[in-house]
């Protein structure tokens, strides 16, 4: 009888018994390979059977014929495959345990993919994804002798974002060639490029040189945040990285869209926000400025010089309605980003709380102006302008912001009767007042732009750099006089100029009645009510003296008025030194955000 089974001999052959065993065994190996390929490697028993008949069979084999060894050896493949493809499927499963995982990789986050991690849970047998993403910060700092910078609190793992190749390699920059070719890169990667290109060009414009010691220069930062994906809300797609209200505030306004903060759009730079129930305000951001080409795409373009701000501390807050006091002369912060701050403000200025109610008055007939109130602005704030950079832009801080002290009618009033004062044989003429009367002639004569409104303000961001120098300079000088009359307990700075503000609020309504009584004085061709204020202010000077006495001085008539006269010139260069920028409207300024929420830690999001 022959038999089908392969392998095996006829009965015409002479075996032995271990001959028969072998060929049965080899049958059995190639029909139980062929059922465990079958099973698709599901079953770990089949496996264990197989291999050790395999191991019994390579044993009786091992002086077996060619034929037979070629035989054991393919049945070994076969059996390497199986285990090989039972295997991987037992490591997908496990690796499908690392949820969020290919939401972290390169397409998605960019080089910021290779600081995502897999880390074994053995307590639950799965893997965990680690991932990290950026904090974005503004921090203040100042700059050591090698040019560094160094933050004001102890910051540990942040990067500096500074523009340079060196900051965009260590904070993981993409180019703008490689995110504009795909959708699903996370917002955050060409936010921080824009906040790269930002500070190169403020530095390049050398605004964090020759600050002046009472401001603090601030600029972006990055920490490194590990997370893990278990945390993730599932409405969540992608790996978001996390700043706060006050920041991001700062870095919108910095960048320079002008129609708010968690909406906004301009200068190439879109932002938009949606609330995710799960975790809160998320931002999206988009860069759609001048599109990039692979042979650019490194680069990082200039920007227009008029879109930049003082990068500082002091003139960020102004964004928030809150104008910083000048510390050397030991003034306090003043919020007036709403109305309801602006009496507030006066109120403190003005505990009798007149003035308060005639600027509720005036906004009756003006609803948009806070007449003579806005001079505050010049007279309290420190000096932000850098004596080696030309960028004085500064958001404003209340809603109407103009003043006499910014007006060409203020500067020329002023200057008039200033040498008729000088004139009168009743008064004496201090070396201070003469200072003020040659710095002020000197400025005029050098520079159109002193007593030039309309052409300081079309130089945003571009005056003369020699012209913001001297008025740097007698700013200084001007401040100096005051810090020295506070140390000698002759005269505090804020007394007369809580004095005086409370008293400009009135010339609105005082310089119209001269002009309808026909009283009103010489304009020298200009807008006759801002002249006629200016008048005004000169005639409050003996109202300033007799509140001063009521707050405790006690020196001379004399030295109020060169006081008075030192002040104004301080406010003047403060001006020029300085541009506001309220939009398209003269009167109506950018949407600040409220006051409560600087230094805010309220997260948000940036997917």
């Amino acid at each position: 009888m022959r038999h089908l089974t392969s392998g095996i001999p006829t009965p015409n052959t002479t075996v032995t018994q271990q001959q028969h065993e072998e060929a049965i065994s080899r049958v059995s190996i190639l029909s139980f390979a062929s059922s465990l390929m079958a099973a698709d490697g599901q079953s770990l028993d089949y496996q264990s059977t197989f291999l050790s008949r395999l191991s019994k069979a390579l044993t009786m084999t091992c002086n077996d014929s060619p034929t037979d060894t070629k035989i054991a050896v393919a049945a070994l493949a076969v059996a390497l495959v199986a285990l090989f493809a039972a295997s991987g499927q037992l490591l997908g499963q496990y690796f499908a345990t690392a949820d969020g995982y290919r939401r972290c990789q390169p397409s998605v986050m960019g080089p910021w993919a290779k600081r995502t991690r897999l880390r074994w849970r053995w307590s639950q047998f799965r893997f965990e994804t680690l991932f990290t993403t950026p904090e974005i910060l503004f921090l203040s700092f100042s700059i050591d002798q090698h040019h560094r910078r160094v933050p004001k609190t102890s910051s540990d793992d942040i990067e500096w974002i500074m523009g340079s190749p060196t900051s965009q390699e260590k904070t993981m920059v993409v180019s703008p060639y490689v995110d504009s070719r795909t959708d699903e890169m996370v917002c955050w990667l060409p936010l921080l490029r824009s906040l790269h290109r930002h500070e190169w060009e403020l530095q390049r414009l050398g605004c964090y040189n020759g600050r002046q010691p009472s401001v603090q220069l601030a600029g972006p930062a990055i920490r490194f945040r590990e997370r893990s994906w278990d945390f993730m809300p599932v409405d969540i797609v992608r790996p978001h990285a996390i700043t706060n209200v006050s920041d991001i505030a700062v870095l919108a306004r910095r960048l320079g869209p002008e129609d708010g903060v968690m909406r906004a759009e301009g200068n190439g730079h879109v932002i938009s926000s949606t609330l995710a129930r799960s975790i809160g305000i998320i931002l999206q951001y988009m860069y759609v400025g001048v599109p990039s080409s692979p042979k650019t795409s490194s680069a990082i373009g200039e920007l227009l010089k008029a879109e930049l701000y003082v990068p500082s501390t002091e003139a960020d807050m102004m964004g928030f309605g809150i104008l910083p006091g000048c510390e050397d002369l030991q003034l306090p912060t003043f919020k007036m980003g709403t109305i309801e701050e602006v009496y507030t403000t006066m109120n403190i200025l003005d505990p009798t709380r007149k003035a308060s109610r005639k600027l509720r008055d005036v906004r009756g007939i003006e609803p948009h102006c806070t007449f003579g109130f806005s001079d505050l602005i010049p007279l309290a704030a420190p000096m932000m302008h850098s004596n080696r950079s030309s960028v004085i832009r500064l958001p404003i801080p209340t809603e109407y912001c103009v003043g006499l002290t910014c007006h060409n009618e203020g500067f020329v009033i002023f200057h008039n009767r200033l040498k008729e004062y000088m004139a009168e044989t009743k008064y004496t003429v201090s070396g201070q007042t003469k200072w003020v009367l040659d710095q002020y002639e000197m400025l005029k004569a050098q520079y159109l732009e002193w007593e030039n409104e309309a052409l300081a303000n079309d130089q945003v961001n571009d005056r003369n750099q020699d012209f913001l120098q001297k008025s740097h300079a007698c700013w200084d000088t001007a401040t100096e006089y005051f810090i020295n009359l506070q140390q000698t307990n002759q005269l505090q700075y804020y007394d007369l100029m809580a004095s005086h503000i409370t008293h400009a609020v009135n010339y609105w309504g005082d310089a119209w009645s001269n002009i309808r009584e026909g009283t009103a004085r010489e304009h020298y061709g200009l807008r006759p009510l801002i002249a006629e204020g200016m008048h005004m202010y000169w005639d409050y000077v003996p109202d300033i003296v007799v509140d001063l006495r009521n707050r405790g001085f006690e020196g001379e008539d004399a030295l109020v008025h060169e006081a008075w006269f030192t002040m104004m010139f301080r406010a003047f260069c403060w001006w020029r030194c300085h541009f506001l920028h309220v939009g398209d409207n003269t009167i109506e300024a950018p949407p600040r955000l409220p006051s409560r929420y600087w230094g805010s830690k309220l997260p948000v999001y940036i997917g």
